[in-house]
């Protein structure tokens, strides 16, 4: 790259006259006739810095697309999540919390005796 800036550099410096420019045919009615005289190193400032705008527009928009495709992907990787979380009472239902995971026969007899002692009372 900065051998790329010498070589331009040099070529300025070694070219750095007035060129004339003839003006097309579908131009004359905004600069007329006559030939413009333009500085050179002017004229090629101009059409690098065109060319460079163009490269700019065309990486920033495929960065543009590039990170637009990486907030999709995100989003939807969300509402999978998402979806799946809001369906996890049906999938997986908690256990009841006043319930053992696995009936015991113990706890049931010590359950019916407490009913039946309120019974009594």
């Amino acid at each position: 790259m900065i051998g790329l800036g010498v070589m331009t550099g040099l070529f300025l410096v070694a070219n750095s006259g007035w060129v004339t420019v003839n003006i097309p045919p579908w131009l004359t009615g905004l600069f007329g006739e006559r030939p413009q005289d333009v500085w050179f190193p002017a004229l090629i400032a101009g059409w690098l810095a065109s060319a460079f705008l163009v490269a700019t527009l065309v990486l920033w928009s495929g960065f543009y697309v590039w990170r637009r495709r990486q907030y999709e992907t995100l989003i939807n990787r969300l509402e999978r999540e998402l979806a799946k979380l809001r369906n996890l009472p049906f999938t997986e239902p908690a256990p009841l919390e006043d319930l053992p995971e696995v009936p015991s026969a113990a706890a049931a007899r010590v359950m019916n005796a407490l009913d039946e002692d309120e019974g009594l009372a």
